[in-house]
Order: C-alpha cells, then sequence, then structure tokens
C-alpha cells in the first residue's frame, strides 16, 4: 500500500468512531462499533476507491504468497501417496492463486465503473500497518502454519460457520496460530462487505443541492456509475483461457457491481449451503490443511527460503539471494515488472470493433498471460538453486516490487517503457546464457519470444 494511502488511515477508539459515522470498516472487524475511519469526512465515491484500492492490494498479495508456496511444494516424494497429495495439494493451489488474479481484475473493474485510478501496487514486507490486512506478508513455504492463515483469511462469516457447522474447527485453528504463530489473522471478505454497502442505492434524493453523502447511509451516488466504462473493463472472454471457476466480472450499473462484489466474496468464502464449500477458496485451503502432516512427520515442502530478497542493503544470509540465483532473481522480478504493466496498460485501451485497438489491447492480454508462464518457469529455477553456494536453503521468486507502477499519460510513452524492459530483459537472458549454458534451453526460448515482441512494439513506437 502506498506511504500517502496508508498515513490517511487513523485508528480511533470505538468511542470516538460511534461519532463519526464515515467511518469505514476494514478487515478483522466484526463489529459495526469497531472500526477505522479515514481521518477525514469523505463522499462515498472516495470511501469505494480507497477500499477497492485496499481489496487491489489484498487480491494481488494473496496471489504472490499462494504461488510462492504451492511452487515451494516438493514433487519428487519417494512415496507414491504423498507423492499424489503434494500434486493434488499444487494443482488446487495454483488454482486458487489464478482465481485471486481474476479477483484482482475485477476489483480494477470497479475501480474503472466509479472513474477511480487503477491500483497493481501492494505492500512489500515489512508491512508497516497489519491491521489493515489479512496478515503480514511473507513469502514461506507451504506448512501446518501458513495454511492456518490461508483457511483464516479466507473464513466466511461466524454465522455461515455456526450453519456449516465449523465453528469450533476454526476457532481451534485461530487458537493454534495464535500460539504457535503469535497472530490474529483478520478475513478479508470484510472489507467487500463494506463497499457492497457503498454501492448499494441510497433512498435519499440525489442532486446539486443535495450533500453527496449522509451520515445515515453514504451511498455511491448513480451519477458517479459510468455505464460507458464498460468498454475499458477486462472480460472473461478475453482472460479466462477456458479456465472454468477463473472470476472475472465486468459492471455497469450498481446490481452489476454488487452481483460482482457478491461473487467474489462467494468464490473466497463459500457460502451457507454446504455443496458449495469445496469450490471455494476457504474450502479447498481447510481439506488441505486437514491433510496436511504436522511438522513430527513427513515434509511436504522444499527446504526454500522465507522472504528472499536481492535488495542490496539486506544482508541476512538467510534472506539474501547471492550469485548464480542472483541474476535468476533479477530476471524473475523484471518479469513479474512487465506482467504488472502490461495488465494495467490493458484497461487503458478502450474495446472497440476498431481492428488497431482490438489488437494491441489483445497482445497486452496474450502477454500478461506469456508472463504468468515465465514467472513459474523461473520460479521452479531458483527453487533448485541454493540461496547462495553452500547454503541448505534453497532460493524462490522475490517478488520484489519496482519503483514504480506508473505508466506514462502518452500512449506512445507507454509502449517505450515496455520496449526498455524488454531490452533489460534480452541483456539479461544473454548474460545468464553465456555464463550458465547449461540453462540454454529455457533462456533461448525467452529471447525469442521477446525479440518477436520487442519488434511489434518498435512498429507501433516507429523505431
Amino acid at each position: 500500500m502506498s506511504g500517502r494511502l496508508r498515513s490517511e488511515l487513523v485508528w480511533r477508539s470505538p468511542e470516538s468512531v460511534s461519532s463519526q459515522p464515515h467511518a469505514v470498516a476494514a478487515p478483522g472487524l466484526e463489529t459495526g462499533r469497531e472500526r477505522p475511519g479515514f481521518g477525514v469526512h469523505l463522499v462515498a465515491r472516495e470511501q469505494a476507491i480507497r477500499l477497492l484500492w485496499i481489496g487491489a492490494e489484498v487480491e494481488h498479495a494473496l496471489m504472490v504468497q499462494y504461488l510462492y508456496a504451492a511452487y515451494s511444494l516438493n514433487l519428487h516424494q519417494e512415496n507414491e501417496e504423498e507423492k499424489r497429495k503434494v500434486q493434488d495439494w499444487r494443482g488446487t493451489i495454483l488454482e486458487i492463486a489464478r482465481e485471486e488474479m481474476g479477483h484482482l481484475a475485477t476489483v480494477e473493474n470497479l475501480l474503472t465503473l466509479i472513474g477511480g485510478p487503477l491500483h497493481f501496487d501492494r505492500e512489500d514486507f515489512p508491512i508497516a500497518d497489519p491491521s489493515l490486512w489479512p496478515f503480514p506478508f511473507e513469502l514461506e513455504p507451504l506448512t501446518k502454519l501458513s495454511l492456518a492463515k490461508y483457511v483464516l483469511a479466507e473464513t466466511p462469516s461466524e454465522q455461515v460457520l455456526a450453519k456449516l457447522g465449523l465453528k469450533d474447527e476454526i476457532d481451534a485453528i485461530k487458537k493454534s496460530l495464535e500460539v504457535e504463530g503469535d497472530l490474529t489473522v483478520h478475513r478479508v471478505g470484510l472489507i467487500y462487505d463494506k463497499i457492497n454497502q457503498l454501492f448499494t442505492a441510497n433512498p435519499m434524493p440525489e442532486g446539486p443541492s443535495v450533500p453527496p453523502y449522509t451520515d445515515q447511509h453514504p451511498s455511491i451516488r448513480t451519477v458517479d456509475i459510468q455505464a460507458a466504462s464498460e468498454k475499458y473493463q477486462v472480460t472473461p472472454a478475453a482472460w479466462g483461457l477456458g479456465y472454468r471457476d477463473l472470476l472475472i466480472e465486468t459492471a455497469h450499473d450498481r446490481d452489476s457491481a454488487q452481483k460482482a462484489i457478491q461473487l467474489v466474496s462467494e468464490q473466497g468464502e463459500g457460502t451457507s449451503v454446504p455443496a458449495d464449500l469445496d469450490s471455494s477458496h476457504f474450502g479447498k485451503f481447510l481439506k488441505i490443511y486437514r491433510e496436511f502432516p504436522d511438522a513430527s512427520s513427513w515434509r511436504p515442502s522444499n527446504e526454500v527460503a522465507t522472504n528472499p530478497v536481492t535488495k542490496p542493503h539486506v544482508h541476512d544470509p538467510a534472506r539474501k539471494i547471492k550469485d548464480q540465483a542472483s541474476s535468476w532473481a533479477e530476471l524473475s522480478n523484471l518479469r513479474y515488472q512487465m506482467l504488472l504493466l502490461y495488465l494495467h496498460h490493458s484497461f487503458l485501451i478502450e474495446r472497440t470493433q476498431d481492428s488497431r485497438s482490438s489488437g494491441t489491447r489483445g497482445s497486452l492480454i496474450s502477454w500478461t498471460f506469456g508472463e504468468m508462464y515465465n514467472l513459474r518457469s523461473l520460479a521452479e529455477i531458483l527453487m533448485t538453486m541454493p540461496l547462495e553456494p553452500g547454503s541448505s536453503l534453497k532460493a524462490g521468486p522475490p517478488f520484489e516490487m519496482p519503483y514504480t507502477l506508473a505508466l506514462p499519460s502518452r500512449e506512445t510513452d507507454r509502449w517505450r517503457t515496455h520496449r526498455d524492459l524488454l531490452l533489460a530483459s534480452i541483456a539479461l537472458v544473454t548474460e545468464i546464457s553465456q555464463a550458465q549454458p547449461a540453462r540454454s534451453g529455457y533462456l533461448d526460448a525467452l529471447l525469442t519470444s521477446d525479440q518477436s515482441t520487442l519488434a511489434q512494439i518498435n512498429a507501433l513506437v516507429g523505431a
């Protein structure tokens, strides 16, 4: 989360909040009274933008943490039954991570609907204010403890848990996490509950003489819900790639916005109907948690570093990626930046019948998915390499955030940004290939792909 956004989020006591009707709920607070405010009186649209920004960061962070956990699993188990379980767990968690990206795209669509700025950033570690987060961001191998965090973050409300007969089991997981990890996890669904309230129609009249918000029921004004913005939103047809459960919702009015919010929440938490539990993130993680061995039993995950970094000012030997792995980690960071910028750019091009616009938007979407596969390949390579020579710990994709994810205001300059990152990647790939010829198979394919993409972008730039 950006420092500017966080600095405006101010915690207040229940007494002070009760006198501030515009305070906005954040994850982890079930009651209506105990909730944080933004420190200023904000109209409902601005409240929604800020909450959607937080929602975008949460979805982004969960996606990355789930990817890291899935890639940490050791597929080379000697016992066939254990090997099958690990393969199933990995497939399930990667599926959840893909769905989190769909949630992120849906949040960006809702920002587009109300004319808010897009947001693809996320908090890097350490988190300054974990009270606004399900749990502190941490890239770590999959363990019983990390699974407990994922279960609790995706947990539905207390009422739904009671209907499903799961309250005692979830309370036991909470207690074990508090004892073993000294951590309280906040459930993600609460933030969407509040966003949904802000999209709920206000029966109060609207117009220039009416205050833009009311103390009793802040609601986004109809004039700020822009149906025409749907042509800038990403669609499931373009992004689904045949994945049946990849939920990406567009919105053009209050009802479709609330439907999108409801579907995102249900895919994460499940519903009160037990038959739907197995298809939710909560149900899937709970199933893995029940099957996952205790620390004293067999080890499903590789011995992978927690929160690996390439940053020069970090010297922790349990985190710092050195030697040959450092070049691969740098390449992974670069491809991660490229993915996020392709994704961002795709929202800035109108979906029209014009072949040129349709082609460039389609290329950005295609390249985004290409970077997903690149990150997967790079993660698998990094998790076979030692953190540093002689270390028993393996490296992992650091997913370090770039200095900025902002794109230039002019379209041609956006393409120049992509061009420059491709040129940096081509130089780095060439350097790694020369130093580590044993890995040249993947790198040669990546180089060929980059040169093809570069040629397309040079044509757009006029180079």
